[in-house]
């Protein structure tokens, strides 16, 4: 349970991590997912309620096992998107990524903002990290690659 607990909050904080730039939408999935998770946050419950509403005022007690479980159902999506962010966070980034890491680094080198070197095995969350210090260090000269 502590595991899963972990997963979370990781997809948590990759989720406050990741930044809000349009253009990062036609490359990535993450931008999507996290709207989604924060969409479906504020939203899920309400539809879990009115689901279960409907049901029962619709078919009577007799599916209240099924409405109870489609209602769960509904209530869990928000948590599923936090896992998959936080298991997406974990992953180590491809080659063809960390070769576009390095380069906005050395563009953030040349501009005069210190980076902290990528590793070979950095994931993610490190590059999240990256391209929020180059949106907020760098304004607008900052361009992707």
């Amino acid at each position: 349970m502590t595991d899963l607990k972990k997963l979370i909050d990781q997809g948590r904080e990759y989720q406050a991590l990741w930044p809000k730039q349009k253009a990062l939408a036609f490359i990535f999935p993450d931008p999507k997912i996290i709207k989604l998770s924060q969409i479906l946050q504020k939203t899920a419950p309400m539809i879990a309620c009115m689901s279960f509403a409907a049901q029962f005022l619709y078919f009577g007690e007799e599916v209240i096992p099924r409405a109870l479980a489609m209602s769960l159902l509904v209530l869990s999506i928000p948590y599923q998107s936090l896992m998959w962010l936080g298991f997406r966070a974990k992953q180590p980034l491809p080659i063809g990524l960390m070769s576009w890491c390095s380069d906005i680094q050395k563009q953030m080198n040349d501009a005069g903002v210190s980076v902290t070197p990528m590793s070979p095995k950095s994931c993610y969350k490190d590059m999240a990290r990256l391209l929020n210090d180059a949106y907020s260090k760098l304004n607008k000269a900052f361009e992707l690659p």
